[in-house]
């Protein structure tokens, strides 16, 4: 494995007709774009899915929504709870 230290807006040349493009660095995440030949296959592949291949652009991934943030229903005879 190569590994490779780039800032945001450097690029990495992979073959000659492959660019990789740092375009975000935050903090547990790095966003970079890759320009590349259409006959070039790209798969991304995530720890949890399995292999997406002939996309031209890959969707963000989605967190799941947070259980504790949910709205609470009331039952039909609960009336508002008093806080003072």
């Amino acid at each position: 494995m190569l590994i490779i230290s780039r800032k945001k807006d450097e690029k990495i040349i992979v073959a000659d007709d492959i660019e990789i493009t740092i375009l975000e660095v935050g903090r547990n995440r790095v966003r970079f774009g890759i320009k590349a030949p259409k006959e070039i296959v790209i798969q991304t592949r995530l720890k949890t899915t399995p292999a997406v291949t002939g996309l031209t652009e890959v969707p963000e991934p989605v967190e799941p929504p947070n259980p504790n943030s949910a709205p609470r229903e009331m039952s039909a005879d609960a009336g508002p709870s008093k806080t003072s």
